[in-house]
């Protein structure tokens, strides 16, 4: 069983690239690996190391150049499975299972975003030649199965992502103080970070708690519109857009809580990083946050948008001591057991050998 991932750059700050390294690992030489993108190229040898076989074509949007080259790469290393995501990828995916039938052609759905109307009646097409659906949590599957009504009729599997305790790449250091939250976000609308400096804005202006600091682990298109709104609410000593960070495990482990108000998640891998690492979590009860954390068991839940009940939960878990340690273990051990590499490759595996035997 030999399975060619198309992916779209080494970008291991992303989940996809991260679970995608995890799944090469695990299948080493029968794991082979295209890439259509040349940003982060820091990170191939990463990939490399797995045993398995990397390929690069970067040749932008030319599908007759990508499709032959995959076509080569299929019959030279006997690939049986290709798997793909994004809307890019899955158009290769589409191209390739039109000129070799055999192969089998699973799609990733990891995000749950509703595609435009023209690119909707296109990707029908694309799906409707896949062979199987993988779904990175039952919120994506919902979503998707809404906007691709077909979708409920084809063969498809939730498979949660897993992850580990993280090993950091640099030597950086960044030292948090006093009461220190954490998010680790990419800065768009959808990460809502916004409503995380609100709630501070309300903790240190209103309450007058001070000795509290916000850190963000992570940059994007709203890093200008985030620092005028911390300008705006006198938050400059308080708040800090970090940008992206080789030293995630270093910051988990340093940070007192762990905040997370996206809206839209697809899964949240950094929330499970978070409950690994054994800290109290407060979550948005929105996508598929809800399927990670449960409200008053393994973290606190709380209204995307209401800074309020933000700034209260934050404020319930530095009071309440023996609650945020109970909350931060029960966490570590659901994610020990649900969210663990070795769960997340174990029904990978399962999957394959069920998707090759598909007539």
């Amino acid at each position: 069983m030999k399975v060619l991932y198309i992916m779209s750059s080494y970008n291991i700050y992303g989940g996809t690239p991260k679970k995608t390294l995890d799944l090469m690992k695990f299948f080493k030489g029968d794991a082979v690996l295209y890439v259509y993108d040349n940003s982060y190229p820091e990170f191939k040898h990463m990939f490399e190391s797995t045993g398995g076989k990397v390929y690069e074509g970067f040749f932008g949007k030319n599908y007759f150049k990508h499709t032959t080259m995959l076509l080569k790469i299929i019959r030279k290393n006997n690939i049986d499975i290709v798997q793909t995501q994004f809307s890019f990828g899955e158009t290769l995916g589409f191209l390739i299972k039109k000129f070799d039938k055999n192969i089998k052609l699973a799609v990733a759905f990891v995000g749950s975003q509703k595609p435009s109307l023209i690119k909707s009646l296109f990707l029908a097409r694309v799906y409707k030649k896949a062979d199987f659906f993988i779904y990175i949590s039952k919120y994506v599957k919902k979503e998707k199965e809404r906007q691709f009504h077909f979708l409920l009729n084809k063969p498809s599997e939730v498979i949660y992502n897993g992850t580990e305790v993280r090993e950091d790449i640099g030597d950086d250091v960044i030292s948090l103080k006093r009461i220190s939250l954490l998010d680790i976000a990419g800065l768009t609308e959808i990460k809502n970070i916004k409503v995380l400096i609100e709630a501070l804005n309300i903790l240190v202006n209103i309450k007058g708690i001070d000795n509290i600091n916000l850190y963000v682990a992570g940059d994007g298109p709203q890093k200008n519109e985030l620092l005028s709104l911390i300008k705006k609410y006198n938050l400059i000593d308080y708040v800090e857009l970090l940008g992206y960070q080789q030293n995630i495990g270093k910051l988990l482990n340093s940070c007192d809580i762990f905040v997370h108000p996206c809206y839209k998640e697809g899964f949240g891998i950094a929330v499970a990083e978070a409950m690994l690492a054994q800290k109290p979590i407060i979550a948005s009860k929105a996508g598929a946050l809800p399927e990670l954390i449960e409200n008053n068991k393994t973290g606190l839940l709380v209204d995307a948008f209401n800074a309020e009940e933000w700034s209260s939960a934050i404020i319930r878990i530095i009071e309440n001591k023996k609650e945020a340690n109970d909350l931060a273990l029960n966490a570590q051990k659901k994610a020990r057991l649900d969210f663990s590499i070795y769960e997340y490759t174990s029904n990978y595996k399962q999957l394959y050998q069920k998707l090759i035997s598909i007539k």
